[in-house]
């Protein structure tokens, strides 16, 4: 495990790693611009295929801190409410996540189906709905029964897009190699 970590980090000594994850953050600003938000507490956008991108390529630690410097960034482009580290961090952790689950992983179906499980019962669903709970003031069940629907419906679409982007992009970049080494 320890060995799977330090892999990771050493990614971040090339420069080609740091220059495509710069180009994957400027996707996914720009994926974020298509947010639809459904509600002040519900939004649905693509940029978590982006973070799983970068994830499998360059490991949980470049995948951790392209989360969170994207989520900054995206918050400076087109702030909506206020700055809160918390959401910073389940891009983190989001990042983190889809490295541990594809980074010198073969994609799978099933590692699809677990990894957006756990993202989104952990960090959509727990997290951001108790993040939304302290800076709205409301009760954390209140908002809790709209965010367990919206990604329960969410779940099998969002499974089928990160398993149709990360399988087609890795079979490009086994074939490539240097693309994004």
């Amino acid at each position: 495990m320890k060995s799977f970590w330090l892999r990771s980090f050493r990614e971040l000594r090339s420069l080609r790693v740091i220059i495509g994850a710069a180009l994957l953050l400027a996707i996914s600003v720009i994926l974020d611009q298509f947010t639809l938000e459904l509600s002040p507490t519900l939004k649905i956008g693509f940029g978590f295929l982006v973070t799983g991108l970068c994830g499998m390529l360059y490991g949980p630690v470049v995948g951790g801190l392209m989360g969170g410097v994207g989520d900054i960034v995206k918050f400076i482009i087109k702030p909506t409410g206020t700055f809160f580290f918390g959401f910073t961090l389940n891009a983190i952790l989001a990042g983190i996540l889809y490295g541990l689950f594809f980074y010198k992983n073969r994609v799978t179906v099933l590692r699809c189906v677990l990894c957006k499980a756990l993202a989104n019962a952990v960090i959509n669903i727990l997290l951001n709905t108790l993040w939304l709970s302290i800076l709205m003031g409301k009760g954390f069940y209140a908002l809790l029964v709209p965010r367990v629907t919206k990604n329960l419906i969410a779940l099998p679409i969002e499974v089928f897009l990160l398993w149709l982007i990360l399988s087609q992009l890795s079979k490009v970049f086994k074939q490539n190699p240097s693309l994004f080494e």
